[in-house]
């Protein structure tokens, strides 16, 4: 969709927990994002990445300085709020979360961050509108029932049921969509059944 709307996206392999991508303003030959796509770096990392890097390109033209490398933590905000809100736009979000009432937290968050293609953290984040002791009590939440569910809790960077890349997907034998065990949790099928019908 990027390049589709004249945004390069250049992605790199480059052996770095700490490098997720970055951006290039217009004036010196972007627009473009780097995305630092190393294994070790979830694909739904990957995405996000995407989607804040355009935050940077849409929301701080301002700010490119190409002999200055440090980073506002503001605008560094901005742009996650940005790449949330671009992923999982406020109506479609409102209605996906509410449509897995009957699961648990845990299950919730399977559901909506398979739906829209992102990490668990940024579901979370996402759903809090991202004041941070909002956001830290509910990763906080999360990770209890998680604990009590799989008895351990997520490493941060750690992201269970993630997606595949492409090259990974080409090596293996699966159905086109995969189904999880929360979509036959016996709460969600009981609450479907309990919901009232509609009279014409």
């Amino acid at each position: 969709m990027l390049e589709d709307n004249g945004v390069k996206v250049y992605p790199l392999s480059l052996a770095s927990e700490g490098f997720f991508g970055l951006s290039v303003a217009a004036a010196d030959g972007g627009p473009a994002v780097v995305v630092n796509v190393w294994e070790r770096i979830s694909v739904e990392r990957w995405i996000f990445t995407a989607a804040h890097e355009l935050g940077h390109l849409l929301l701080h033209l301002d700010a490119y300085r190409v002999d200055d490398s440090t980073e506002d933590k503001a605008e560094e905000k901005e742009a996650d709020v940005f790449a949330a809100y671009f992923l999982m736009p406020a109506g479609v979000f409102a209605h996906a979360w509410q449509e897995t009432r009957g699961l648990s937290f845990v299950g919730t968050g399977s559901q909506v961050k398979r739906l829209f293609r992102v990490s668990y953290r940024t579901v979370l984040h996402r759903r809090t509108g991202h004041p941070p002791a909002s956001a830290s009590r509910m990763w906080g939440r999360f990770q209890a029932e998680y604990r009590d569910r799989y008895g351990r809790t997520l490493a941060v960077t750690e992201e269970p049921q993630g997606l595949k890349s492409a090259m990974a997907e080409a090596h293996s034998a699966h159905e086109p969509d995969r189904l999880t065990p929360h979509e036959f949790n016996g709460d969600r099928l009981r609450l479907l059944s309990e919901r009232p019908s509609r009279r014409s």
